[in-house]
Protein backbone atom coordinates (compact mmCIF):
# COMPACT_ATOMS: atom_id res chain seq x y z
CA UNK A 1 0.00 0.00 0.00
CA UNK A 2 1.50 3.44 -0.80
CA UNK A 3 0.59 6.76 -0.47
CA UNK A 4 -1.87 8.33 1.76
CA UNK A 5 -5.34 6.54 3.28
CA UNK A 6 -8.20 8.31 4.38
CA UNK A 7 -11.06 6.85 6.50
CA UNK A 8 -14.17 7.86 8.01
CA UNK A 9 -16.44 6.59 10.35
CA UNK A 10 -19.69 7.57 12.23
CA UNK A 11 -21.98 6.46 15.15
CA UNK A 12 -20.46 3.25 16.26
CA UNK A 13 -18.33 2.84 13.04
CA UNK A 14 -14.78 2.30 13.06
CA UNK A 15 -12.01 2.58 10.30
CA UNK A 16 -9.43 -0.56 9.29
CA UNK A 17 -6.29 -0.19 7.30
CA UNK A 18 -4.33 -3.15 6.44
CA UNK A 19 -2.06 -4.53 4.16
CA UNK A 20 -3.70 -7.55 1.80
CA UNK A 21 -7.77 -8.21 2.03
CA UNK A 22 -9.59 -8.29 4.59
CA UNK A 23 -13.40 -9.03 5.56
CA UNK A 24 -14.89 -7.28 8.60
CA UNK A 25 -18.58 -7.64 9.91
CA UNK A 26 -19.20 -6.54 13.10
CA UNK A 27 -22.37 -6.31 15.11
CA UNK A 28 -23.13 -3.42 17.71
CA UNK A 29 -25.67 -4.02 20.25
CA UNK A 30 -24.64 -1.31 22.72
CA UNK A 31 -24.85 2.48 23.40
CA UNK A 32 -28.04 4.80 22.38
CA UNK A 33 -29.06 5.08 18.72
CA UNK A 34 -31.89 7.61 17.96
CA UNK A 35 -35.30 6.15 18.16
CA UNK A 36 -36.04 4.82 14.58
CA UNK A 37 -39.62 5.92 13.01
CA UNK A 38 -42.08 3.65 14.20
CA UNK A 39 -40.81 3.11 17.63
CA UNK A 40 -43.48 1.80 20.03
CA UNK A 41 -45.46 4.21 21.50
CA UNK A 42 -45.54 5.73 25.15
CA UNK A 43 -48.43 4.42 26.00
CA UNK A 44 -51.46 2.45 24.49
CA UNK A 45 -53.84 2.24 27.35
CA UNK A 46 -54.69 6.34 26.90
CA UNK A 47 -56.35 7.92 23.90
CA UNK A 48 -53.43 9.94 21.67
CA UNK A 49 -55.90 12.55 21.19
CA UNK A 50 -55.32 16.41 20.99
CA UNK A 51 -57.70 18.57 23.07
CA UNK A 52 -60.36 16.50 24.18
CA UNK A 53 -64.12 17.94 24.55
CA UNK A 54 -65.45 18.68 27.93
CA UNK A 55 -68.51 16.84 27.81
CA UNK A 56 -69.34 15.25 24.16
CA UNK A 57 -72.24 17.14 22.97
CA UNK A 58 -75.11 15.05 20.83
CA UNK A 59 -74.20 12.03 19.13
CA UNK A 60 -76.57 10.52 21.37
CA UNK A 61 -77.89 8.05 18.42
CA UNK A 62 -74.61 6.75 18.01
CA UNK A 63 -73.51 6.52 21.72
CA UNK A 64 -76.46 4.48 22.82
CA UNK A 65 -75.25 1.86 19.69
CA UNK A 66 -71.91 1.65 20.71
CA UNK A 67 -72.75 1.73 24.66
CA UNK A 68 -75.17 -1.59 24.19
CA UNK A 69 -72.30 -3.22 22.47
CA UNK A 70 -70.25 -2.50 25.68
CA UNK A 71 -72.71 -3.44 28.38
CA UNK A 72 -73.84 -6.49 26.48
CA UNK A 73 -70.25 -8.19 26.74
CA UNK A 74 -69.95 -7.26 22.85
CA UNK A 75 -66.93 -9.04 20.51
CA UNK A 76 -66.33 -9.94 17.44
CA UNK A 77 -67.37 -6.90 16.14
CA UNK A 78 -65.69 -3.93 14.14
CA UNK A 79 -67.15 -0.26 13.94
CA UNK A 80 -65.88 1.80 11.85
CA UNK A 81 -66.45 6.19 12.42
CA UNK A 82 -66.02 7.82 9.29
CA UNK A 83 -66.64 11.17 8.16
CA UNK A 84 -64.55 15.11 7.37
CA UNK A 85 -61.72 15.27 8.98
CA UNK A 86 -62.46 17.66 12.17
CA UNK A 87 -65.78 16.52 13.06
CA UNK A 88 -65.38 14.47 16.38
CA UNK A 89 -64.57 10.80 15.54
CA UNK A 90 -61.99 10.73 17.70
CA UNK A 91 -63.93 12.52 20.32
CA UNK A 92 -66.30 10.29 20.11
CA UNK A 93 -63.81 7.31 20.31
CA UNK A 94 -62.20 8.81 23.11
CA UNK A 95 -65.36 8.67 24.72
CA UNK A 96 -65.90 5.04 24.40
CA UNK A 97 -62.98 4.18 25.15
CA UNK A 98 -63.40 6.36 28.51
CA UNK A 99 -66.61 4.29 29.15
CA UNK A 100 -65.03 1.10 28.11
CA UNK A 101 -62.44 0.89 31.03
CA UNK A 102 -64.15 3.19 33.40
CA UNK A 103 -67.40 2.14 33.81
CA UNK A 104 -66.96 -1.59 31.56
CA UNK A 105 -63.61 -2.53 33.17
CA UNK A 106 -62.62 -3.62 30.07
CA UNK A 107 -58.84 -3.20 28.77
CA UNK A 108 -58.72 0.20 26.77
CA UNK A 109 -56.20 -0.26 23.79
CA UNK A 110 -55.66 3.08 21.60
CA UNK A 111 -53.63 2.91 18.26
CA UNK A 112 -52.80 5.69 16.26
CA UNK A 113 -52.86 4.66 12.47
CA UNK A 114 -51.41 7.67 10.06
CA UNK A 115 -49.23 5.71 8.40
CA UNK A 116 -47.95 1.50 8.30
CA UNK A 117 -44.74 2.50 10.55
CA UNK A 118 -47.09 3.83 13.23
CA UNK A 119 -49.72 1.23 12.95
CA UNK A 120 -47.37 -1.81 13.09
CA UNK A 121 -45.39 -0.15 15.80
CA UNK A 122 -48.72 0.66 18.17
CA UNK A 123 -50.49 -2.84 17.53
CA UNK A 124 -46.66 -4.53 18.39
CA UNK A 125 -47.35 -2.64 21.99
CA UNK A 126 -51.05 -4.36 22.19
CA UNK A 127 -49.59 -7.48 21.62
CA UNK A 128 -46.87 -6.70 24.50
CA UNK A 129 -49.77 -5.36 26.77
CA UNK A 130 -51.25 -8.10 26.27
CA UNK A 131 -48.11 -10.54 26.86
CA UNK A 132 -46.27 -10.94 24.34
CA UNK A 133 -42.83 -12.13 25.54
CA UNK A 134 -39.38 -10.07 24.13
CA UNK A 135 -38.70 -12.92 22.26
CA UNK A 136 -41.70 -13.06 20.25
CA UNK A 137 -41.88 -9.15 19.55
CA UNK A 138 -38.16 -9.26 18.54
CA UNK A 139 -38.84 -12.13 15.93
CA UNK A 140 -42.15 -10.09 14.55
CA UNK A 141 -39.97 -6.81 14.34
CA UNK A 142 -37.13 -8.72 12.57
CA UNK A 143 -39.45 -10.41 10.09
CA UNK A 144 -39.34 -13.59 11.30
CA UNK A 145 -42.87 -13.59 12.58
CA UNK A 146 -45.84 -12.34 11.02
CA UNK A 147 -46.43 -9.57 13.18
CA UNK A 148 -50.23 -9.15 12.83
CA UNK A 149 -50.60 -12.88 13.73
CA UNK A 150 -49.03 -12.11 16.73
CA UNK A 151 -51.14 -9.73 17.97
CA UNK A 152 -54.42 -11.12 17.29
CA UNK A 153 -53.14 -14.34 19.29
CA UNK A 154 -52.63 -12.22 22.26
CA UNK A 155 -55.66 -10.54 21.91
CA UNK A 156 -57.37 -13.58 21.20
CA UNK A 157 -56.44 -15.14 23.96
CA UNK A 158 -56.44 -11.63 26.50
CA UNK A 159 -57.78 -12.78 30.15
CA UNK A 160 -59.56 -9.29 29.97
CA UNK A 161 -62.34 -8.30 27.68
CA UNK A 162 -60.52 -5.14 25.70
CA UNK A 163 -61.62 -2.32 23.51
CA UNK A 164 -59.48 -1.78 20.82
CA UNK A 165 -59.59 1.74 18.95
CA UNK A 166 -57.55 1.97 16.18
CA UNK A 167 -57.16 6.31 15.52
CA UNK A 168 -56.51 7.73 12.05
CA UNK A 169 -57.02 4.50 9.67
CA UNK A 170 -57.34 7.08 6.58
CA UNK A 171 -55.41 4.85 4.37
CA UNK A 172 -57.24 1.56 4.89
CA UNK A 173 -54.99 -0.24 2.19
CA UNK A 174 -52.07 -0.49 4.97
CA UNK A 175 -55.26 -2.30 7.39
CA UNK A 176 -55.63 -4.59 4.54
CA UNK A 177 -52.39 -5.50 3.14
CA UNK A 178 -51.10 -6.88 6.44
CA UNK A 179 -54.48 -7.87 7.37
CA UNK A 180 -53.84 -5.97 10.81
CA UNK A 181 -57.71 -5.66 10.98
CA UNK A 182 -59.69 -8.81 12.64
CA UNK A 183 -62.50 -9.65 14.36
CA UNK A 184 -62.17 -11.54 17.90
CA UNK A 185 -63.70 -12.94 20.63
CA UNK A 186 -61.81 -11.22 23.22
CA UNK A 187 -63.45 -7.97 22.45
CA UNK A 188 -64.85 -5.18 20.20
CA UNK A 189 -62.25 -2.77 17.22
CA UNK A 190 -63.44 0.63 16.82
CA UNK A 191 -61.91 2.47 13.97
CA UNK A 192 -61.83 6.12 13.26
CA UNK A 193 -61.65 7.13 9.59
CA UNK A 194 -62.01 9.94 6.53
CA UNK A 195 -62.82 7.12 4.26
CA UNK A 196 -66.24 6.03 3.76
CA UNK A 197 -66.00 3.65 0.81
CA UNK A 198 -67.48 0.50 2.40
CA UNK A 199 -65.06 -1.99 0.29
CA UNK A 200 -62.79 -1.29 2.77
CA UNK A 201 -64.44 -1.77 5.44
CA UNK A 202 -66.19 -5.68 4.57
CA UNK A 203 -68.15 -7.30 8.00
CA UNK A 204 -67.64 -3.86 9.85
CA UNK A 205 -70.72 -1.88 11.04
CA UNK A 206 -70.25 1.90 9.32
CA UNK A 207 -71.62 4.86 11.25
CA UNK A 208 -71.27 8.85 9.40
CA UNK A 209 -69.89 11.30 12.31
CA UNK A 210 -71.23 14.77 10.98
CA UNK A 211 -71.67 18.23 12.08
CA UNK A 212 -73.45 19.32 14.66
CA UNK A 213 -77.29 20.06 15.62
CA UNK A 214 -77.06 24.39 16.19
CA UNK A 215 -77.73 24.19 20.05
CA UNK A 216 -74.93 21.70 20.62
CA UNK A 217 -72.44 23.26 18.40
CA UNK A 218 -73.48 26.56 20.31
CA UNK A 219 -73.18 24.61 23.57
CA UNK A 220 -69.60 23.46 22.74
CA UNK A 221 -68.59 27.20 22.82
CA UNK A 222 -69.95 27.92 25.62
CA UNK A 223 -68.27 24.37 27.27
CA UNK A 224 -64.96 26.02 26.03
CA UNK A 225 -65.60 29.95 26.54
CA UNK A 226 -68.55 30.25 29.02
CA UNK A 227 -68.21 33.89 30.16
CA UNK A 228 -67.28 35.37 26.61
CA UNK A 229 -71.06 35.66 25.44
CA UNK A 230 -74.82 34.34 25.41
CA UNK A 231 -76.13 31.04 23.85
CA UNK A 232 -77.73 33.08 20.56
CA UNK A 233 -74.32 34.19 20.03
CA UNK A 234 -72.91 31.04 20.20
CA UNK A 235 -75.12 29.95 18.31
CA UNK A 236 -74.27 32.63 15.00
CA UNK A 237 -70.89 32.09 15.33
CA UNK A 238 -71.83 28.53 15.06
CA UNK A 239 -74.00 28.87 12.14
CA UNK A 240 -70.65 30.78 10.35
CA UNK A 241 -68.41 27.71 11.10
CA UNK A 242 -70.82 25.38 9.55
CA UNK A 243 -71.35 23.67 13.27
CA UNK A 244 -68.07 21.63 12.40
CA UNK A 245 -65.92 20.36 16.29
CA UNK A 246 -62.89 21.81 14.57
CA UNK A 247 -63.92 24.62 14.17
CA UNK A 248 -65.93 25.16 17.25
CA UNK A 249 -62.65 23.92 19.45
CA UNK A 250 -60.35 26.17 17.63
CA UNK A 251 -62.79 29.89 18.43
CA UNK A 252 -63.50 28.22 22.08
CA UNK A 253 -60.15 27.93 22.61
CA UNK A 254 -59.09 31.30 21.19
CA UNK A 255 -61.71 33.08 22.91
CA UNK A 256 -61.02 31.26 26.14
CA UNK A 257 -57.20 31.86 26.21
CA UNK A 258 -56.66 35.47 25.30
CA UNK A 259 -54.99 38.08 27.97
CA UNK A 260 -55.10 41.09 26.35
CA UNK A 261 -58.52 42.78 25.80
CA UNK A 262 -60.27 39.77 25.15
CA UNK A 263 -63.20 39.73 22.77
CA UNK A 264 -67.24 38.83 23.31
CA UNK A 265 -68.36 36.16 21.22
CA UNK A 266 -70.14 38.93 19.41
CA UNK A 267 -67.16 40.33 18.61
CA UNK A 268 -65.51 37.34 17.48
CA UNK A 269 -68.37 37.05 15.24
CA UNK A 270 -67.87 40.21 13.86
CA UNK A 271 -64.38 39.23 13.17
CA UNK A 272 -65.34 36.12 10.95
CA UNK A 273 -67.77 38.07 8.79
CA UNK A 274 -65.01 41.11 7.54
CA UNK A 275 -63.82 39.16 4.34
CA UNK A 276 -60.98 40.75 3.06
CA UNK A 277 -59.51 42.22 6.41
CA UNK A 278 -59.35 39.29 8.76
CA UNK A 279 -58.49 35.40 7.72
CA UNK A 280 -60.79 33.33 9.02
CA UNK A 281 -58.77 30.65 8.69
CA UNK A 282 -55.95 32.13 10.42
CA UNK A 283 -57.91 33.46 13.06
CA UNK A 284 -58.99 30.00 13.78
CA UNK A 285 -55.72 28.02 13.61
CA UNK A 286 -54.77 30.54 16.38
CA UNK A 287 -57.17 29.17 19.34
CA UNK A 288 -54.83 25.86 18.37
CA UNK A 289 -53.44 24.38 21.78
CA UNK A 290 -52.01 21.11 19.99
CA UNK A 291 -48.16 20.42 19.46
CA UNK A 292 -48.17 16.44 19.37
CA UNK A 293 -47.04 14.64 16.83
CA UNK A 294 -49.23 14.81 14.09
CA UNK A 295 -50.22 19.09 15.03
CA UNK A 296 -51.84 18.97 11.07
CA UNK A 297 -54.75 17.44 12.03
CA UNK A 298 -55.65 19.92 14.74
CA UNK A 299 -55.51 23.26 12.49
CA UNK A 300 -58.28 24.10 9.90
CA UNK A 301 -55.61 25.40 7.51
CA UNK A 302 -54.07 21.97 6.87
CA UNK A 303 -56.24 19.20 8.26
CA UNK A 304 -57.67 18.38 4.56
CA UNK A 305 -54.51 18.78 2.84
CA UNK A 306 -53.70 15.24 4.84
CA UNK A 307 -56.53 14.19 2.58
CA UNK A 308 -55.62 16.03 -0.56
CA UNK A 309 -51.62 14.77 -0.28
CA UNK A 310 -53.27 10.55 0.11
CA UNK A 311 -55.11 11.39 -3.25
CA UNK A 312 -52.04 12.80 -4.86
CA UNK A 313 -50.28 9.23 -3.71
CA UNK A 314 -53.20 7.30 -4.89
CA UNK A 315 -52.83 9.13 -8.51
CA UNK A 316 -55.63 11.47 -8.24
CA UNK A 317 -53.82 15.40 -8.18
CA UNK A 318 -56.60 16.40 -10.48
CA UNK A 319 -59.08 15.74 -7.08
CA UNK A 320 -56.84 18.63 -5.38
CA UNK A 321 -57.66 21.42 -8.97
CA UNK A 322 -61.58 20.09 -8.74
CA UNK A 323 -61.71 20.85 -5.16
CA UNK A 324 -60.05 24.00 -5.56
CA UNK A 325 -62.67 24.73 -7.83
CA UNK A 326 -65.59 24.33 -5.71
CA UNK A 327 -64.02 26.10 -3.59
CA UNK A 328 -65.04 29.30 -6.17
CA UNK A 329 -68.82 28.84 -5.09
CA UNK A 330 -70.85 28.26 -2.33
CA UNK A 331 -71.21 25.62 0.66
CA UNK A 332 -74.67 25.32 -0.64
CA UNK A 333 -75.64 22.27 -2.52
CA UNK A 334 -74.10 22.39 -5.88
CA UNK A 335 -76.26 20.62 -8.80
CA UNK A 336 -73.55 17.43 -10.68
CA UNK A 337 -74.24 18.63 -14.11
CA UNK A 338 -72.16 22.47 -13.87
CA UNK A 339 -68.96 20.05 -13.65
CA UNK A 340 -69.87 18.61 -17.33
CA UNK A 341 -69.24 21.94 -19.11
CA UNK A 342 -66.71 21.97 -21.93
CA UNK A 343 -64.77 24.47 -19.62
CA UNK A 344 -63.92 22.04 -16.82
CA UNK A 345 -61.57 20.63 -19.85
CA UNK A 346 -59.40 24.10 -19.02
CA UNK A 347 -57.87 22.40 -15.69
CA UNK A 348 -59.09 18.52 -15.45
CA UNK A 349 -59.33 16.61 -18.57
CA UNK A 350 -62.80 15.76 -19.01
CA UNK A 351 -61.62 11.95 -18.77
CA UNK A 352 -60.24 12.19 -15.55
CA UNK A 353 -63.46 13.89 -13.56
CA UNK A 354 -65.30 11.19 -12.32
CA UNK A 355 -62.59 9.36 -10.59
CA UNK A 356 -61.42 13.05 -9.54
CA UNK A 357 -64.82 13.30 -7.82
CA UNK A 358 -65.15 9.58 -6.77
CA UNK A 359 -61.54 10.79 -4.53
CA UNK A 360 -62.83 13.61 -3.00
CA UNK A 361 -66.27 11.63 -2.57
CA UNK A 362 -64.09 8.29 -0.69
CA UNK A 363 -62.19 10.63 1.82
CA UNK A 364 -64.95 12.45 2.72
CA UNK A 365 -63.91 15.94 1.33
CA UNK A 366 -67.45 16.73 -0.07
CA UNK A 367 -70.65 14.45 -0.53
CA UNK A 368 -73.75 13.51 -2.44
CA UNK A 369 -76.96 15.47 -2.01
CA UNK A 370 -80.21 13.47 -3.60
CA UNK A 371 -81.81 14.90 -6.52
CA UNK A 372 -83.75 16.20 -8.29
CA UNK A 373 -80.98 18.17 -9.03
CA UNK A 374 -78.15 15.41 -7.72
CA UNK A 375 -75.95 17.92 -5.94
CA UNK A 376 -72.43 17.78 -4.30
CA UNK A 377 -72.30 19.93 -0.49
CA UNK A 378 -68.94 20.58 0.51
CA UNK A 379 -68.32 22.19 3.82
CA UNK A 380 -67.61 25.86 4.21
CA UNK A 381 -64.72 25.94 6.31
CA UNK A 382 -62.85 23.27 4.43
CA UNK A 383 -63.97 25.62 0.73
CA UNK A 384 -62.45 28.82 3.04
CA UNK A 385 -59.30 26.36 4.16
CA UNK A 386 -58.39 25.11 0.04
CA UNK A 387 -59.56 28.60 -0.75
CA UNK A 388 -56.41 30.18 1.27
CA UNK A 389 -53.89 27.61 0.17
CA UNK A 390 -54.67 27.88 -3.76
CA UNK A 391 -51.42 29.44 -5.14
CA UNK A 392 -52.04 32.87 -6.32
CA UNK A 393 -50.38 31.68 -9.97
CA UNK A 394 -53.62 29.36 -10.41
CA UNK A 395 -56.44 31.66 -8.90
CA UNK A 396 -57.19 33.27 -12.30
CA UNK A 397 -58.01 30.57 -14.21
CA UNK A 398 -59.78 28.59 -11.26
CA UNK A 399 -62.06 31.04 -10.74
CA UNK A 400 -62.51 31.74 -14.61
CA UNK A 401 -63.42 28.56 -15.28
CA UNK A 402 -66.01 28.55 -12.49
CA UNK A 403 -67.47 31.62 -13.98
CA UNK A 404 -67.16 29.28 -17.26
CA UNK A 405 -69.31 26.82 -16.18
CA UNK A 406 -72.08 28.40 -14.12
CA UNK A 407 -73.01 31.06 -16.79
CA UNK A 408 -74.69 28.86 -19.20
CA UNK A 409 -77.10 27.98 -16.37
CA UNK A 410 -78.19 31.29 -15.63
CA UNK A 411 -81.00 33.17 -17.43
CA UNK A 412 -80.53 36.13 -20.44
CA UNK A 413 -81.11 39.22 -19.02
CA UNK A 414 -82.61 40.30 -22.80
CA UNK A 415 -85.97 37.66 -22.62
CA UNK A 416 -88.75 37.00 -20.83
CA UNK A 417 -88.65 34.32 -17.97
CA UNK A 418 -89.46 31.31 -19.34
CA UNK A 419 -91.32 28.69 -18.12
CA UNK A 420 -89.31 25.98 -19.58
CA UNK A 421 -86.25 27.67 -18.19
CA UNK A 422 -84.63 25.40 -14.60
CA UNK A 423 -84.99 26.73 -11.62
CA UNK A 424 -82.60 29.80 -10.47
CA UNK A 425 -82.50 29.26 -6.73
CA UNK A 426 -80.13 26.71 -6.66
CA UNK A 427 -77.66 28.79 -8.59
CA UNK A 428 -78.06 32.18 -6.34
CA UNK A 429 -75.62 31.40 -3.61
CA UNK A 430 -73.10 29.99 -5.97
CA UNK A 431 -72.95 32.80 -8.15
CA UNK A 432 -72.91 34.92 -5.32
CA UNK A 433 -70.03 32.84 -3.77
CA UNK A 434 -68.12 33.50 -7.40
CA UNK A 435 -68.61 37.04 -7.45
CA UNK A 436 -66.82 37.28 -3.45
CA UNK A 437 -64.27 34.98 -5.04
CA UNK A 438 -63.27 36.81 -8.17
CA UNK A 439 -63.01 40.14 -5.85
CA UNK A 440 -60.70 38.59 -3.12
CA UNK A 441 -58.39 36.52 -5.43
CA UNK A 442 -58.59 37.47 -9.15
CA UNK A 443 -56.22 39.97 -11.22
CA UNK A 444 -58.26 42.97 -12.07
CA UNK A 445 -58.95 41.73 -15.57
CA UNK A 446 -60.02 38.26 -14.91
CA UNK A 447 -62.34 39.51 -11.73
CA UNK A 448 -63.89 42.59 -14.49
CA UNK A 449 -64.99 39.70 -16.82
CA UNK A 450 -66.80 37.66 -14.11
CA UNK A 451 -68.30 40.74 -13.12
CA UNK A 452 -69.84 41.73 -16.12
CA UNK A 453 -70.94 38.13 -17.21
CA UNK A 454 -72.46 37.81 -14.13
CA UNK A 455 -73.83 41.24 -13.51
CA UNK A 456 -74.35 42.48 -17.32
CA UNK A 457 -75.61 39.51 -19.07
CA UNK A 458 -77.35 37.81 -16.85
CA UNK A 459 -79.37 38.04 -13.53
Amino acid sequence: MSGPTEGRAEDNGRVYQSRGDQHITEHHHHGSPAVPPGAAPDSVRQPAVGRAPIVLRDRLELMTQLRAALAEGGADQVFVLHGLGGCGKTAVASEVFRIATVEDGRAGLWVNAPDLASLRAGMLAVAADRGASEGELTAARNGLRAAADLVWERLDRSGQPWLLVIDNADDPAILREGNWLRTSPGGITLVTTRQVASHWWPGATLHHVGVLPREDAAQVLCDLAPERGTPEEAAEIADRLGRLPLALTLAGGYLAHQVISPWSMAEYGRALERGNEVDPIELLDQGAAYSGAHPSRHLASTTWELSLDALRAQGLPEATVLVRVLSCWSHDPMPLHLLTGPGIDTVVPRARIESALRGLLDHSLTRLVPGPPRCLRTHGVLLESIARGTPADQRDVLVSTAAELLMPVLPEVSRPWAREDPPLAPYVPHTLALLRRAAQWAGDQTGEGVVEQTTERRL
